[in-house]
C-alpha cells in the first residue's frame, strides 16, 4: 500500500511513536533514545535513484544545530559517503542505480549538541512484472465527480533536496499532456470537471540531479471517482468585521460557512482567540464566560450551511481591539475569518431623548409649579423687582380698592359688615399699605349714598364686592347700590375691575343673581371661608374658624395678587398669613 492513501494514519502514528520513547539502547559507544522503526516507507523498482530522508529531522526547528549519522541495520556499520551504490546528500541517503540488494532497513542517528537519537526507516524495493507497466505498489485515493479535482504528487517532498527537478505525469500508463482537462502545476496535477472516466492509475515520475548524476524516482496512486462530491467550503461570515458593542453587555456572532455539493461534510468549524497571554481554541464549556456552541449543520438544494456560535456572556474592556478568529477546516484547505470588537458610540438619539424628556419633564414640572405657587410666584416677583412694574403713581385714581360687602341686617351680614370693617383694612392698609374705601368710613356726612358710590368708583383702582349666601339673594339687595353699581360699572363699562370675595359657602349657586353668577364661572371668588383640613379629628375646629371668618394666609395671598401691583412698593412680608 503507498503512503499517500494513508496519510492521516501515517501522520497520527508517527506522533505517537514521537511521543512515546521504549528505550535508550547502544549503538557503538554511545546511548541515544530509539524512536523505533518510522512508519513511513520508500517504495523503489530497481534501477531508480531513491532518496531515503531521515524521519527525526521534521522533530527539531531548523535553526537547532544537529548532525546526522546513517547506520546500516544488518551490518550496524556506519555509511559513509562514496559508498558503492550509496552517497550521502545533506541529512539524506542516495541510491543512484539502486538494486535489489539495497533493499532494508537503515537507522538515522541525529544528534544535537546534548542529546542523541535513532530512528530506523525502511526501503523496499520491488521488481517490476515481467510486461506490466504498473508498478508493484501503489496508493490509494479517492475524488469527487462534477467538481474540479487537484492530484498531488507523492513525491513532492523531495524536490528541496535534489537540483533541477522535473516532474512528468502518467494516467495508465500513458503520458499525460496538458490539455483542458489535465493542466500540470508543478508537483500537483489538476483535473477539470471530474468525470467518472477519470478513475485510474495515476503515476508521478520525478527526474532530477544530484552531483551532477541524473536520477528519477516513480510513484503510483490509483484514484476512484465517486457521486458524492464536496466542493471547497466558502466562509460567508465573518469577513474582517469591526463590530461596536457596549462593555457589560452580552454579544454573540456567528460562523457561516457554505459547502457546495452533495455526500458527508468532512468540514471542522472553530473558534480561535486570545485568552490571556496566548491564542488558544475557544472551550466549548458554556460555563465559560467566552465558548462556541455545537456546530449547527442544516441541508440546502446546493450543499450544506454550517454554524457555530461564539458566545460572550459579559463583554469586558480587556475583549475590544482582539481578534477572534473563526477556522475552516476541510481536506481542500483551511479558511480563516476575523472579527474584532470595539467600544458602541454613544447613542445620540437615545441622549437626544433623555434631554428632550428632561426638557418636556422639567417644563410640565414648572407648568405645575406655576399653576400651583402661581400666587405665590407672582407675589414675591413684585416684592424681589418692583420694578418691573409701573407705579400706580399718576393714574389718576386715589384708592386701590372699593370695599362693597351686604348691608342687609341679619346674622351672616353683620360678620360680614365686622369683617369688611375691621379686618380687611387691618390687614391690606396695616399691613400691606394698600389705600380702601369704605361706604360709611370715608364718605362726608349728608351726601347721598347713589352720588357718593359713583364718584367713589371712579377713584377706585378694584371692586371687592363681599357676599354672603344670602346676601344677594334678598329682596333688600336689589337696592343695594354698591352692589348695582359695581356691577354695571365692571361688567357694561369695563371701567373697574371686579374681585369677588365670598364670605359663606353657597350652597345653591343658582340663587345667585344671573350677572354675578356669569362674573364667578368667569373668573371664579376668592373662598374666605374655605380651609384646607390637615386632620380629621380637627374637623370642629375648622368649623369654628369658618364661621369666625378667619380666612386662611392662602386667602390673603389671592386677595394681594388680585389687588393693583404698584412698582417700588414697601417691602412687605408676603409670607405672613
Amino acid at each position: 500500500m503507498g503512503r499517500l492513501s494513508l496519510v492521516f494514519l501515517a501522520a497520527l502514528l508517527r506522533a505517537t511513536e514521537c511521543g512515546v520513547i521504549s528505550n535508550k539502547e547502544a549503538l557503538g559507544s554511545e546511548s541515544c533514545e530509539d524512536y523505533r522503526v518510522a512508519y513511513e516507507r520508500t517504495f523503489a523498482i530497481p534501477g531508480e535513484s531513491p532518496l531515503l530522508e531521515c524521519p527525526l529531522q521534521n522533530l527539531f526547528p531548523a535553526e537547532m544545530p544537529y548532525n546526522v549519522t546513517w547506520f546500516e541495520e544488518r551490518t550496524g556499520s556506519e555509511i559513509s559517503d562514496g559508498q558503492q551504490n550509496v552517497s550521502l546528500s545533506g541529512t539524506s541517503l542516495w541510491f543512484p542505480n539502486i538494486s535489489m540488494e539495497s533493499q532494508g532497513t537503515y537507522v538515522c542517528v541525529l544528534r544535537t549538541q546534548s542529546q542523541c537519537y535513532r530512528q530506523a526507516a525502511v526501503l523496499v524495493v520491488s521488481e517490476m512484472t515481467s510486461g506490466d507497466c504498473e508498478r508493484p505498489v501503489r496508493g490509494f485515493h479517492s475524488i469527487s465527480a462534477g467538481v474540479n479535482d487537484v492530484l498531488a504528487c507523492p513525491l513532492r517532498r523531495y524536490i528541496r533536496s535534489v537540483d533541477h527537478p522535473s516532474i512528468q505525469w502518467y494516467k495508465n500508463c500513458e503520458p499525460l499532456q496538458e490539455d483542458e482537462k489535465f493542466v500540470p502545476n508543478e508537483d500537483l496535477l489538476n483535473i477539470r470537471k471530474v468525470h467518472l472516466d477519470d478513475a485510474g492509475l495515476y503515476t508521478c515520475k520525478l527526474t532530477f540531479s544530484l552531483g551532477g548524476v541524473v536520477g528519477e524516482m516513480a510513484e503510483s496512486v490509483e484514484y476512484e471517482v465517486n457521486d458524492e462530491y464536496l466542493k471547497k467550503p466558502r466562509l460567508i461570515e465573518p469577513v474582517n468585521e469591526i463590530i461596536k458593542v457596549e462593555r457589560g453587555s452580552s454579544f454573540r456572532k456567528d460562523c457561516v460557512v457554505f459547502v457546495p455539493g452533495k455526500g458527508t461534510t468532512m468540514v471542522s468549524v472553530l473558534w480561535k482567540g486570545l485568552l490571556g497571554s496566548e491564542e488558544k481554541f475557544i472551550t466549548n464549556n458554556v460555563s465559560h464566560r467566552i465558548h462556541q456552541e455545537r456546530m449547527n449543520e442544516s441541508r440546502t438544494e446546493d450543499g450544506f450551511v454550517l454554524v457555530r456560535t461564539l458566545s460572550v456572556s459579559d463583554v469586558w474592556q480587556e475583549d475590544f481591539y482582539l481578534n477572534f478568529t473563526c477556522m475552516v477546516f476541510s481536506s481542500r484547505g483551511t479558511l480563516i475569518g476575523q472579527f474584532s470588537l470595539v467600544p458602541a458610540d454613544p447613542n445620540l438619539f437615545l441622549l437626544l431623548g433623555l434631554l428632550l424628556g428632561s426638557v418636556a419633564l422639567l417644563f410640565v414640572v414648572g407648568v405645575s409649579l406655576c399653576t400651583i405657587f402661581k400666587v405665590e410666584l407672582a407675589l414675591w416677583v413684585r416684592t424681589v423687582f418692583p420694578f418691573f412694574y409701573k407705579t400706580t403713581d399718576g393714574d389718576g385714581k386715589q384708592y386701590d380698592a372699593y370695599i362693597a360687602y351686604p348691608r342687609v341686617l341679619d346674622g351672616s351680614s353683620e360678620k360680614a359688615e365686622v369683617f369688611a370693617m375691621s379686618t380687611l383694612p387691618q390687614v391690606l392698609e396695616g399691613r400691606y399699605g394698600y389705600k380702601l374705601f369704605i361706604l360709611g368710613r370715608d364718605g362726608l356726612p349728608g351726601e347721598a349714598v347713589v352720588d357718593v358710590v359713583e364718584e367713589a368708583l371712579t377713584r377706585c383702582r378694584r371692586l371687592l364686592l363681599l357676599y354672603t349666601s344670602t346676601s344677594l339673594c334678598s329682596p333688600e339687595a336689589l337696592e343695594w347700590a354698591e352692589q348695582q353699581t359695581g356691577l354695571y360699572r365692571g361688567l357694561v363699562e369695563n371701567t373697574v375691575s371686579i374681585v369677588l370675595l365670598e364670605l359663606e359657602e353657597i350652597r345653591e349657586p343658582d340663587r345667585l343673581p344671573h350677572s354675578v353668577r356669569l362674573l364667578k364661572e368667569k373668573q371664579g371668588a376668592l373662598q374666605a371661608w374655605k380651609r384646607r383640613k390637615r386632620r380629621m379629628c380637627c374637623d370642629w375646629k375648622m368649623e369654628e374658624r369658618v364661621t369666625s371668618l378667619n380666612p386662611s394666609a392662602r386667602f390673603w395671598r389671592e386677595v394681594r395678587y388680585h389687588m393693583p401691583v404698584r412698582g417700588k412698593s414697601k417691602n412687605r412680608n408676603w409670607f405672613s398669613f
